[in-house]
């Protein structure tokens, strides 16, 4: 699952830069369905996570997440971050992803 995490990662940030380069209105609404998609995949593969989710806390003193369930977790986060820049840039309110 991690893997595919990474290789989903690898999907989005092509295409980003495909957005980046033609710079149209089409591709951008190409650019946030693939977006969307993605993001979603990652949040459920995220809540139905079956192997171990935490470590130890005797080694720093709290719950700390596995290296695997880290993975996943950061991507899904960031993923989700990038999806909001998305919608922010379609509706006219921010244009920090797009300049």
């Amino acid at each position: 699952m991690v893997f595919l995490t990474i290789l989903i990662d690898a999907l989005t940030f092509s295409g980003y830069l495909f957005q980046v380069k033609m710079g149209s209105m089409p591709v951008y609404a190409v650019g946030i369905a693939v977006q969307a998609v993605a993001t979603l995949i990652l949040i459920v593969w995220t809540l139905t996570f079956h192997r171990k989710r935490f470590r130890s806390p005797m080694f720093f003193g709290f719950f700390t997440a596995t290296f695997s369930y880290g993975i996943l977790l950061m991507s899904a986060a960031i993923n989700a971050l990038v999806l909001i820049l998305y919608v922010m840039n379609i509706m006219g309110i921010n244009h920090v992803i797009f300049s």
